[in-house]
């Protein structure tokens, strides 16, 4: 179950307000979904039923909701005041005449995911000026609170540990697919929640970045690459880890030239560099080695309540990081018809520099 504190979400609300009011906005609407979860704190996908969440410049937030749902909603979210409408009335209608009383003003903006269904129906009764919230709210969203910092924490521990105690139960002949459960029980057992994802790599399956579990049966001398995350109150961890399952050929050097690029970026990166700049410190060191076009992706992207956002640590990226951004680091080199090796951590901006979120015991070669 998630559970944002009632301060927690009240300073996201002040801050909020402290931006419209910059920027001379006179209400933001969020539909259920991730900005919705970020301001309100309950978890939902929107359905053909709106409830819409207001946050007005001036004055208290409220909701609007089927009157079934207000229930529900007064259980998982601070807000105390709803518009509840009835199975039989227009939603949009009853929306357009409190937006009216209560003078909320004409400049809008939206959650960048709101459909735009929904936005045609309420100009049905009104006459706002609505556009995408992109930009405002996604720069507040990108900058992690100390809270929020803290559950990354966890949840990169929790990914990390649960891929560490199920590699234990890796047997020649087994599928990709079979480990799947294991690592889900593995990493439930530690955090108390599912799997958010995994992607299972034997052989050279691992040389696809993104390859999801198969019936790939591992041999020994496979590669193994294994990416996963869960959740801490709705913030994901991300890790990726690989092995040798046995001694593959090349493994060894492949593995050291992609650590010491991890390496490079989180001890020399900091938020003085762009995006851009960090991704460069990492994919230099592979292509001194020649194996700059065996890395085909980005080096990262921001974690919080989803496992990809902003920001995105890619070389058009041209942005400076931010004390409070919260990103992977995740180097790779994928060498066609044989294999792959990722190495990804979890990381924090801070002030003196760019910190892990949870310190992964790596494979240590001095034991085989």
């Amino acid at each position: 179950m998630i559970q944002i504190p009632k301060t927690e979400l009240e300073n996201r609300n002040e801050l909020l307000k402290q931006a419209m009011l910059k920027s001379d906005i006179d209400a933001v609407f969020l539909p259920l979904g991730i900005y919705f979860q970020y301001y309100f704190g309950k978890s939902a996908s929107p359905s053909e039923r709106i409830i819409m969440g207001v946050i007005p410049s001036d004055g208290d937030s409220f909701i609007l909701t089927p009157t079934f749902e207000k229930s529900n909603l007064m259980k998982s979210t601070y807000v105390e005041d709803y518009i509840t409408w009835d199975e039989t009335e227009s939603p949009y209608k009853k929306f357009s005449k409190e937006l009216s009383d209560r003078n909320i003003g004409y400049n809008i903006l939206v959650d960048p995911k709101l459909w735009i269904s929904e936005v045609e129906k309420i100009n049905t009764y009104s006459d706002l000026n609505i556009l995408s919230g992109h930009d405002l709210l996604k720069t507040q969203r990108e900058i992690k609170s100390e809270w929020e910092i803290t559950q990354l924490k966890r949840a990169s521990k929790a990914s990390a540990e649960g891929i560490l105690a199920s590699l234990p139960y890796l047997k020649e002949g087994m599928t990709e697919k079979e480990f799947l459960p294991i690592l889900s029980d593995q990493t439930r057992n530690l955090s108390n929640n599912p799997l958010s994802f995994a992607l299972i790599q034997f052989g050279e399956n691992s040389s696809i970045p993104h390859g999801y579990p198969s019936s790939k049966k591992l041999k020994n001398d496979n590669a193994v690459l294994i990416d996963s995350g869960t959740s801490i109150n709705g913030y994901q961890g991300d890790i990726t880890i690989s092995i040798p399952f046995g001694k593959p050929k090349q493994f060894e050097e492949i593995y050291q030239i992609v650590y010491d690029a991890n390496r490079s970026a989180l001890h020399n990166g900091s938020k003085n560099n762009t995006g851009s700049e960090l991704d460069q410190l990492a994919r230099s060191h592979i292509s001194s080695k020649n194996y700059g076009d065996y890395f085909t992706h980005r080096l990262g992207h921001g974690i919080g309540l989803e496992v990809h956002e902003e920001p995105y640590i890619v070389g058009n990226n041209n942005h400076n990081l931010k004390i409070g951004n919260c990103h992977t680091i995740e180097p790779g080199i994928y060498l066609p018809n044989k294999f792959g090796i990722r190495i990804e951590d979890d990381v924090v901006v801070t002030k003196n520099g760019i910190e892990l979120l949870y310190d992964t015991p790596r494979f240590n070669f001095d034991h085989i």
